[in-house]
This record gives structure tokens, sequence and C-alpha cells, in this order.
């Protein structure tokens, strides 16, 4: 493997390790969160972090795409000074844009509320994140300005930075507020207030580490190779014409989620179910998301690292560079995705018996929207390849039309008294099915990229089912005998170690993908010891 391809992996697989932690970290926030306000809790907390993820898509995710792949463009024909000031302008545009969302917040709530239909209590929440776009909007300045470098340390720390200060200053707030019986709807704003708090931290880290970096740097930063350095103006252009496509595809993706808190409720009582109860419900299938959502962090991160690592080639006119890259990080995502997806449908019961205890619809929820996780992952994936190489309307197109069949879908699906809130379960299936088809056709049709079915997709999915049969084996017999915890514990032990196994025995991991796995230096003897016996 190349020296670059080598350092975009690795960068890719910091992120991931630092998502994958973050995302736990949120999880072990949403069980004691869940224990103290319940379903119906969770349902307000769902319904205001859906608008605020909106609202989050739009105000920063764009540029920061656009601050990485730009910066990485600049260095690769280093000019340095370009890259800085790409940083520089991108910085004041999106404080102004987080400064609008948390405007927005702020004075729009009473009317999101009643044009929602969402109960009263959701008032607090909405008042303790309101801030929280403005603050994530300048962590994303400097985490697209380090991933521009390729340098990933900085928001995979600061990741896991908010996340520890959002577990717990939130759940302290919200065992605080509902102990003292403020009630339910103060508990959740106390919750959501960690995000705020976790980033402002967070900012003031990554403030720090911009400074010394930029101070341990400062004549490099100076350099130019071009006769007639780039005006802000021409920075600012080229900003708006990457992120206008990227931010309006990130804010479709979320207006899924956002379209659910907004009609779950009137269509949920034509199939009979009264507010109280779809509030629940829309609870129950919040915390299925959270789990799904940790294998998620795979796609996500490799697009993190792909788009500045696949720009840089795109911009070298390095065809099989990037297709090297395009090609392993697929075949990461794939061969994660199907054990992930199919081990969480298995042991679905005893996660949400350890984790959500008391859950009325959960377990049933994740045991069907866990088969979802593989075309998510994927359709994120190809999406990001399509912005690294300047094709960004062709993804925004795919997810326009995927909006329309989104809320097609579950306007239908979740008015149908047998389907009810698997209505949303159905329409996501649907929906991500499509834009894994079309955003594959698409990047095959426009890189040229021919996916190797056996190696890539046959060999992972035998060892998943295998591994599932096994999975659902072990739990069923050790559960007879031993408490629900130690059953889905050794359960997933086994599910690793029969998983790891096959693919070995089949070929179906290699020694390319081995050498940037996490734990690399622990896993890799085992490797090559099973390896060794295998093939005497």
């Amino acid at each position: 493997m190349s020296k670059k391809a080598s350092s975009y992996l690795k960068g890719a697989t910091i992120l991931a390790v630092a998502g994958i932690l973050s995302r736990l970290l949120g999880l072990f926030y949403k069980v004691p969160v869940y224990n103290l306000v319940g379903s119906y809790g969770n349902g307000i907390y769902s319904n205001v972090t859906n608008v605020y993820n909106l609202l989050l898509m739009v105000s920063t995710v764009g540029l920061p795409v656009a601050i990485s792949k730009m910066i990485s463009e600049n260095i690769a024909v280093k000019d340095y000074l370009a890259a800085h000031n790409v940083f520089k302008v991108s910085f004041w545009t999106l404080l102004i844009m987080g400064g609008l969302s948390t405007a927005f917040l702020f004075l729009g709530a009473d009317w999101l509320i009643t044009v929602a239909n969402w109960p009263g209590e959701s008032f607090p929440a909405i008042m303790a994140i309101a801030m929280a776009p403005l603050v994530i909007a300048v962590c994303s300045s400097f985490r697209g300005f380090f991933q521009g470098f390729q340098i990933m340390n900085p928001t995979a720390i600061s990741q896991i930075i908010e996340q520890i200060i959002r577990v717990g200053l939130g759940v302290f707030l919200c065992w605080y507020f509902v102990s003292s019986g403020m009630g339910v709807g103060m508990g959740v704003g106390g919750a959501v207030f960690g995000a705020t708090a976790g980033g402002l931290f967070a900012m003031l880290f990554l403030w720090f580490l911009y400074w010394a970096f930029t101070a341990a740097n400062k004549k490099t930063l100076k350099q130019t190779s071009r006769p007639v350095p780039l005006t802000s103006k021409q920075i600012f252009k080229r900003l708006v014409i990457i992120a206008i496509p990227v931010t309006l595809t990130s804010a479709i993706v979320s207006l899924f989620s956002m379209i659910d808190s907004l009609i779950y409720i009137p269509r949920l009582a034509l199939a009979g179910v009264d507010a109280h109860t779809a509030t629940t419900m829309i609870g129950d299938f919040a915390n299925a998301d959270t789990l799904i959502n940790i294998p998620l962090v795979i796609s996500g991160t490799l697009a993190v690292a792909m788009i500045p690592a696949i720009s840089e080639s795109f911009a070298l006119r390095d065809k099989r560079a990037m297709g090297h890259k395009i090609d392993v990080a697929i075949r990461l995502v794939i061969m994660v995705a199907l054990p992930c997806c199919i081990g969480l449908s298995v042991l679905s019961q005893g996660i949400f018996d350890i984790l959500f205890q008391g859950s009325p619809y959960g377990p049933e929820i994740l045991k069907y929207y866990a088969y979802a996780t593989i075309f998510m992952m994927l359709s994120n994936t190809f999406q990001s390849i399509l912005q690294a190489i300047d094709r960004f309307r062709v993804p925004l197109i795919n997810l326009a039309i995927a909006i329309v069949i989104r809320f097609v879908t579950g306007w239908i699906c979740l008015a149908v008294p047998a389907f009810n809130i698997y209505g949303i379960v159905i329409s996501s299936m649907i929906t991500f099915v499509y834009l894994t088809i079309s955003n594959y056709i698409c990047v095959k049709r426009f890189t040229g990229f021919q996916m190797d079915a056996k190696q890539t997709l046959f060999k992972p999915l035998v060892s998943a089912i295998v591994m599932g049969l096994a999975t659902w084996g072990v739990y069923a017999v050790v559960s007879m005998f031993v408490g629900n915890f130690i059953a889905v514990v050794t359960a997933v032990v086994v599910a690793v170690a029969v998983y790891f196994f096959l693919m070995i025995l089949i070929g179906g991991i290699t020694e390319e993908e081995m050498a940037i796995l996490p734990a690399q230096k622990i896993i890799e003897p085992v490797y090559r010891k099973i390896r060794g016996i295998l093939y005497r």
C-alpha cells in the first residue's frame, strides 16, 4: 500500500475509533436519561434533537466538507497561503450561519411546538439546545481545517471531549430537575443542555490546537505556488459552489427524521394511536436509531477522511490511487456493516433489556430496523465518493427523489393499523435501498469502479449469516442458565470470534485491511497465527 493511501486509511481508522467511542459515550448518556424520563420523555428529546440536527446540517455540514476539500486541493499544489485563507473565509461564514440557526431556535420555539403538535414540555429542551448550533459551527470550521491537512487527531479528541461533557453534565442536570419535581420537560432540557456545554469545551480545545499549529507553521502558511494569490472573493465563491450542494444533501438526509417528527402524531392517529402513545413509540424508535447509529460512525468517518484524500488524487489526476481508496473504503464498510446489522437484529431483545428496560416497542423495532444499516452506510459512502470527485449535484438529485419516496411511503405506512410505528422502518428501508442503488450506479459511471462481488460482498455475507446463527444459538442457550447481561456479552464475544475466524478461513479479510484496523498490534498476530494454522 502506498504511503498516501496508508495515511488516508489510518486517518479514517482514527476517526472511526473516536466516532465509535463518542457514540458509545452517547449511548451511556441516553440510558440514564431514558431511565429518568421514560419513552415519553425520550420522544420529546427525539423531536427537539431532530430539529437541532436539521439546523446543524444546514449551518455546519457543507462548509466543513468544502474547507477540507479546498485545503487538501491547495496543499496538493503547494499553495499553503490559499489553504489558510480558505479557513479564514469559512470561519466567519460558519459563524454567521450558526448564529442564524441559534436565533431561529430562540425566537421560534413556540411556533415550532404549535405547528408540529408537540407537547408543551418541549419548550425547555428547545431553549437549552438553542446555543449549540453557533458553538458547533465554530468547531466545524476548525475540524475542517485540520481534516484538510489530513490531521485527524484534533477532530477525534474534540469529539470525545464533547461527549464526555455532554454525558456528565447532561445526565446530572436531567437527574437534578426530575428529582426536584420540575417535570419531564425540564429533565429533557437539562439533558440536551449537555450538548451545548460539550460543544463549548470542544471549541476551546480546537481553538488552542489551531493557535499552536499556525504559530508553529507561520512561514509555511505564507507560501504560495501561484503567481497571483487567490482572493477572498474567489475562495468564497468556490466554497459556496461546493458547500451548497453538500449542505442541501445533508439537510435532505436530516429531513428524513424531521418529516417523521412532524407527521407521526396525526398519521398514527388514523391508525388508532393516541398522541401520548405515539410519542412513546417515537421515543422507542429513537432508541433503536441510537443503536444503529453506532456502526454508522464507520461510514461517516470514512466519508470525512475520504473526501480530502480522494480529492487530492482527483486533483492530481491519479486514477489508480483514487480507485484504490474507493475500493478499500467500500470493502471496509461492508465488512463492518453486515455483521453489525445481523448482530443487532438477533440480539435486539437482549440489548434493549440491558439498556432500555421496559421499552414496549424498541426490541421489535430494532429487530427489523437493523437491516437498514447496511444500506445507510453504503449510500453514505457512495455519496461521499461523488462529492470528492466534484459530482455534487448527482447525490443531491438522488436525495431529492429519496425525500419524495420517504414522505410518501411514511405518510401511507404510518396510517396503516397493522404497521403503525413500523411504517417508519418500512419507509426507511425502501428509501435507503433506492439511495444505495442509485448512488452506486453513479459512482460506477463516473469513476469506472468495478466492485468485486465475491471478495467485497459474498464472503462477508456468508460469514455474517453463519455468525448470526451462532450468535442466536449461543444467546438462546446461555440465557437459560444465567442472566441476560452475561448471555448478551457471551453471544457478542462468540459473534466476533466466529466472524473473524470465518473471514480468515475464506480469505475475506486481507493483510492490507488488517494493517489499518484498530488495535492492529493485538489483532494482527492473532490473524497471522490463525492463517498459519489454516494454511500450513
